[in-house]
């Protein structure tokens, strides 16, 4: 017992030295409910609302205004405890900030998607109640690439963004000849904020734009998402529910169109949510459209304290795939949990 104490000791005390020399933090999240995916078939489960996680940032002063910074994120299933296959799924990367911006490399949410695509959504493409198909287009765009290089700068009220992978970077994305690229702005003054996206995922043809914005009437945000691209041939495009669902691949090139309009407003301790979205396909080849997206959230989330919340959400469902004859999907999502953050 006391040569374990003593190694206790030993191990605090070179950490100690060592984080003596730069900031490090350790961050995680829980988030766990029941509930009922829509577009799916019937079947209530233990699901996750926002994802799973494990996560460690620092940084350190090297002087002269130049600073080194890291962070990696474990990402994984609390009702199973099972690992992500990729282990440090949401981020791994390291990088230098200076006075004109971050330069990093690694696995990093690109640009479009973390300063465009998710800010138009009032859940922050969390729940069963997510935007998450509407705002990339069903798989056009990727939250997120490995074996980037990417820049992030602030300059007052504005903020852009860049990143460039490899072609086999993504996630889901193995196809194309190109590296998929981004870039992404949004202007922050006061109430207003107003963003641009642009994700090139290297298929041929293939693109996704959004713009958006919001604007903070203290008693309610109003929030809304507008996005146009093509799919290009072989990209992967999301099936099934909001949470989780496979893909499939894209034969032929497609047209596609989504507008989200949403507000979030403060009630007691809680935020009320609601939007509504549509994403529309044109095949460019035999000109038949289709409504892969027609979707109405609604949901309360209230906060127990800083870093636990309650949330409860519903989502109905009206695409073509819903609603066609014989589907056995359910047109109407719902969930309750808790998330705890620390």
């Amino acid at each position: 017992m006391k040569k374990s104490l003593l190694a206790l000791a030993a191990i605090a005390a070179v950490s100690g030295s060592a984080f003596a020399q730069s900031s490090v933090t350790m961050y995680g999240q829980i988030d766990q409910g029941v509930g009922q995916q829509s577009e799916t078939v019937k079947n209530r489960e233990v699901l996750a609302g926002s994802a799973n996680r494990l996560g460690f940032r620092g940084v350190e002063d090297l002087g002269g205004g130049l600073k080194a910074f890291f962070e990696f994120q474990h990402r994984f299933s609390a009702d199973t405890g099972v690992a992500n296959s990729t282990f440090w799924d949401g981020k791994s990367f390291v990088g230098l900030q200076t006075a004109f911006g971050n330069v990093y490399l690694g696995r990093e949410d690109n640009p479009a998607y973390a300063l465009s695509q998710s800010a138009g959504d009032p859940w922050g493409t969390d729940t069963v109640a997510q935007n998450t198909t509407i705002l990339n287009g069903r798989g056009i765009g990727t939250n997120r690439y490995a074996n980037s290089v990417n820049y992030r700068g602030t300059f007052g009220g504005f903020t852009v963004g860049a990143q460039i992978a490899e072609a086999d970077g993504s996630k889901r994305q193995s196809t194309g000849e190109d590296r998929p690229w981004s870039v992404a702005g949004v202007y922050t003054g006061g109430p207003i904020t107003i963003g641009f996206g642009y994700e090139d995922p290297a298929n041929t043809d293939a693109y996704w734009a959004t713009v958006n914005g919001a604007w903070d009437f203290k008693v309610v945000k109003l929030i809304g998402l507008y996005g146009w691209g093509e799919t290009g041939v072989g990209t992967p495009t999301q099936t099934g529910g909001n949470v989780g669902g496979g893909t499939s691949l894209t034969t032929v090139n497609n047209e596609r169109k989504a507008y989200i309009i949403g507000l979030t407003a403060p009630i007691g301790n809680g935020e009320l949510k609601a939007s509504y979205g549509q994403l529309d396909n044109k095949n460019k080849v035999t000109g038949v459209k289709s409504k892969l997206d027609k979707q109405f959230g609604l949901g309360y989330h209230y906060a127990l304290s800083k870093r636990t919340t309650i949330y409860a959400d519903y989502v109905n469902e009206g695409n073509d795939a819903v609603k066609a004859a014989g589907s056995n999907l359910e047109k109407n999502g719902y969930d309750f949990g808790i998330k705890h953050k620390f």
